[in-house]
Order: C-alpha cells, then sequence, then structure tokens
C-alpha cells in the first residue's frame, strides 16, 4: 500500500490559484473543501466587540460558507475579487499533537483586490488557517482573519 503524499506548501498554492478569482472560488472550495468543513470568519461575536461584519460568523457547511459569507462578500464587486498569494506557511502532520494526526495545517496570507459597482477601488488583506485531512486531501476546518472595516465598507455599497 503506498503511503499518500504530503500536503505542502506548493499543494497548497496550487489550489489557491484557482481562487485568484472570487468568481472561481464555488468550483475551487467544491474540489478542495469538505463539504461538512466547520469555517469561522472572525469575529464571530462572542468577544467584547460583538460581531463585526455580517458576514462574520461560524459555518458548519461549504454550502452555508458560500451562501452566508462568500457571495454576499463578492456581490458589490463588478468582476469578484483577485486574491493574491503574499505567503504559505505549512504545518506537517507529525508535527502535531495526538489529537491533530492525520491533518496538516498550513497558514495562508493573501491580499485581496477588486473593483466595486461604483468604480471605486478596494483591498483587503486577508490570513486563513486550514486544516487538511490528509487521507482526502480536503480543507476540514477553516479559520478566515480579514479587515472587517474594508468588508464593511464593500457591503454597504451593494445595498
Amino acid at each position: 500500500m503506498s503511503k499518500a503524499s504530503p500536503i505542502t506548501a506548493t499543494h497548497v498554492r496550487t489550489w489557491f490559484k484557482g481562487m485568484e478569482n472570487a468568481t472561481d472560488a464555488p468550483k475551487v472550495l467544491q474540489e478542495h473543501v469538505d463539504e461538512n468543513v466547520e469555517w469561522m470568519v472572525i469575529n464571530p461575536g462572542d468577544g467584547p466587540l460583538g460581531k463585526t461584519t455580517p458576514i462574520a460568523g461560524l459555518y458548519h457547511s461549504r454550502e452555508e460558507f458560500m451562501k452566508g459569507a462568500l457571495f454576499p462578500l463578492i456581490a458589490p464587486f463588478k468582476d469578484g475579487i483577485k486574491m493574491e498569494i503574499i505567503d504559505v506557511f505549512v504545518q506537517p502532520s507529525e508535527h502535531n499533537d495526538d489529537s491533530q494526526r492525520g491533518i496538516t495545517k498550513a497558514l495562508v496570507q493573501m491580499k485581496g483586490t477588486a473593483m466595486m459597482k461604483n468604480s471605486k477601488g478596494w483591498n483587503n488583506y486577508y490570513a486563513w488557517v486550514l486544516h487538511f485531512n490528509n487521507s482526502t486531501k480536503k480543507v476540514i476546518k477553516y479559520t478566515s482573519y480579514l479587515d472587517s472595516a474594508a468588508v464593511n465598507i464593500a457591503l454597504e455599497q451593494s445595498n
């Protein structure tokens, strides 16, 4: 029985290339994110600041995330958001404690740029923490950090 190839920074960069344009993101998410992913967009409202943007929250499936966060976020833009990878860090599963065996963790830093429908330029910076199931090579847990003020400016333009 052959050992599955490890998830590497190259692997992560390759599939994130498909997300360079947010209009392609649903297809990429279908291919690389587990249907029952746990996806948190910070700040979900559990701290003293409360929910800092309407798309923040804990989503319990890929579909729930796309409907509650992705589609509302890309709606204000003419052609979606162009995502540029700044850096990728990967922690192989052998560095995890026993409860995380079989999981590879990755941190992806990105810059998103877009043209809003009102013809104003927009950008945001992201850090995504991903947990990959080594067997399926799909993301089973996401934590998304972003500038909620920038998100709110975009969402206000779509109203």
